[in-house]
């Protein structure tokens, strides 16, 4: 999946490209911010590889005016001093104090606001949604594309 495409696709408006990131004015009044990847690529192995580009061209990114907030690998990204989204680290800290259980280890990644926190199967490369409201595993998803799919379903 290819996550600037995905987003415009499914969510048109006008793109601005920085030197660090992309913006996206969406024709439905919302706003994204894709971070441009520096970093030193993620190893073959990780099970965030099988996020496509998400941490291959992006690090981090903040979609949809907040509804999806996507870590960065190693520190926080922020716009003209806002932070706009925390890292893996701070991901996994906040999803600890939860306790949450999932049937493997998994690296959480992506916090969606009123739902929850998603998660990736270190073995399995399965999304997990951790439904913060109820203390429990919500639903399961192979890939990023149909997360997304399903909150745009949702919203139409």
């Amino acid at each position: 999946m290819k996550l600037l495409d995905w987003v415009v696709a499914n969510r048109p408006g006008n793109v601005s490209e920085y030197d660090d990131r992309y913006e996206i004015e969406h024709e439905s009044g919302e706003h994204s911010t894709l971070f441009k990847n520096f970093c030193s690529p993620i190893s073959d192995k990780s099970p965030l590889k099988t996020l496509g580009d998400v941490y291959c061209t992006f690090d981090g990114a903040d979609l949809f005016s907040s509804t999806f907030k996507i870590a960065s690998l190693v520190s926080p990204r922020s716009v003209e001093g806002v932070e706009l989204v925390g890292s893996l680290h701070n991901f996994k800290d906040w999803l600890d104090k939860l306790y949450p259980s999932f049937s493997e280890r998994v690296i959480p990644f992506m916090y969606q606001a009123v739902i929850g926190f998603y998660a990736i199967g270190e073995e399995s490369g399965k999304i997990y949604e951790w439904d913060e409201e109820q203390g429990a595993l919500s639903d399961e998803f192979d890939t990023l594309d149909k997360v997304l799919k399903e909150w745009l379903d949702a919203i139409s």
